[in-house]
């Protein structure tokens, strides 16, 4: 199912569209520095479901004569518009319980459902107290497993939940009948049982604000993994805003979402972008999203031209490591799976010249399609229709050649490998595969 959002002059978004096929279940994450909007489009999502939700949770300030939100749900749309009388967004023609029905939102405090849901526990505490005392309860075994993988322990082995009128209720079950409703609980487990089951109800789309609070960065760590799963086994996607780089670092490519608000150009964009990337705009952190480790000077300019040439525009930001010689380049390799100082294995592969081909390379490993530049230069040089001789060139050797061509002028490096590209150009565009998928946002 197609969802779609366009939100026009609501503060302090000027203009955004934001899209999800339903039928693509999984995570989202939309992060942005302070103030780029994306509490408001929470907030604007979360209208679908509920008309009321800016009266609620926002100053009438942010609106104007223009505002509005036009919300696609499959093949129907419904437009909200700014009605002076109301000072908010309203529409004329209500929305049917079954598009209400395809969102649901968590919104931070004081806002947020989980927080609401407080008060009812404490109303509720005497059909609690006796489903305890005649022992009506059950044991959660899918919550408990979601708990225990994320928090690394046994600690929610002996939770209960307990079914009353309005909702649903964990406790701890003591020996003396006394009880520690989950409302008692720290605030990133009730959290996280909150989230299981928005996730869990079978709503397609859920979204969380600010995902990350009153989790720890190890909690944050793990929790991706564990969402993605629910997400594939309940037909959700779910949607979330954080700041926290321990939870963005475990996304998949495609998952992460830049939301930026140009003051000036008044313009507000939301696009997909690299872990890196995100960091170095957010926090002024540098770096690199991937990594190719290879052996020489020639080599590093020759795999950069390749890559202008063969691959589309990078997705990930990367650097090309020149380390020396074919077992060099192999053994931090095999230090880096180890160790991950440069990043994990999937983000960090070798490129050697061809003459080092052999069965036995590492993983990760793979070898140009010609010898090496300064051979294949050689051999080329040799071909009847090559049209670069000059006096003497014959006697040299591969390395001394291509040194002659470069130093004297006769032609530079970019030429040498444009005329190597379009000797092997089939070979070459093969191998560029390689580096196209190793560097591009894969197709979802």
């Amino acid at each position: 199912m197609r969802f779609r959002i366009d939100i026009e002059q609501i503060r302090p978004i000027n203009r955004l569209t934001f899209e999800l096929d339903l039928n693509k279940h999984g995570l989202v994450c939309i992060v942005g520095k302070n103030a780029s909007g994306k509490t408001t489009l929470v907030k604007a999502i979360m209208n679908l479901a509920l008309a009321d939700t800016f009266a609620r949770t926002s100053s009438d300030g942010i609106f104007n004569s223009n505002s509005s939100v036009r919300y696609t749900v499959g093949d129907d749309e419904h437009f909200f518009s700014y009605d002076q009388a109301l000072r908010s967004i309203t529409t004329r023609k209500p929305v049917p319980a079954q598009h209400k029905a395809i969102v649901s939102v968590e919104m931070p405090v004081p806002y947020g459902q989980r927080f609401t849901f407080f008060r009812t526990l404490a109303d509720q505490d005497d059909e609690i107290r006796q489903a305890v005392v005649l022992g009506k309860y059950e044991t959660p075994t899918a919550l408990i497993g979601f708990l225990s993988d994320i928090y690394q322990d046994r600690r929610f082995d002996e939770l209960v939940e307990i079914q009353f009128r309005r909702g649903v209720c964990c406790c701890f079950i003591q020996p003396d009948k006394r009880y520690i409703r989950e409302d008692y609980f720290s605030s990133g487990e009730y959290f996280l049982i909150n989230l299981y089951r928005k996730v869990t109800q079978g709503t397609p789309l859920v979204v969380i604000d600010e995902i990350d609070v009153s989790l720890d960065a190890s909690t944050q760590a793990r929790l991706s993994d564990k969402l993605r799963q629910l997400c594939a086994l309940h037909s959700t996607t779910v949607v979330f805003t954080s700041h926290s780089l321990a939870l963005m670092q475990t996304l998949e490519p495609g998952e992460l979402l830049y939301l930026e608000r140009d003051e000036g150009a008044g313009t507000t964009t939301l696009e997909p972008m690299s872990f890196n990337g995100v960091k170095s705009l957010m926090f002024g952190f540098k770096g690199y999203d991937r990594y190719i480790l290879t052996e020489d000077e020639e080599l590093t300019q020759f795999l950069n031209y390749v890559i202008r040439r063969y691959c589309p525009p990078a997705f990930f930001s990367y650097y090309i490591i020149k380390v020396g010689g074919a077992d060099q380049v192999t053994d931090l390799m095999r230090r880096n799976r180890g160790e991950e100082f440069l990043g994990p294995e999937a983000h960090v592969i070798s490129i050697l010249d061809g003459d080092q081909n052999r069965p036995d390379l590492p993983r990760g490993t793979y070898c140009i399609p010609i010898l090496n530049v300064e051979k294949a230069l050689w051999d080329q040089y040799r071909q009847p229709e090559f049209a670069h001789t000059f006096l003497g060139g014959e006697s040299l050797e591969a390395k001394p050649l291509y040194r002659k061509f470069v130093r004297s002028g006769l032609l530079s490096s970019e030429e040498i490998f444009l005329l190597l590209c379009e000797r092997h150009d089939a070979s070459m565009m093969q191998f560029a595969q390689i580096l196209s998928t190793f560097l591009c946002r894969p197709i979802l």
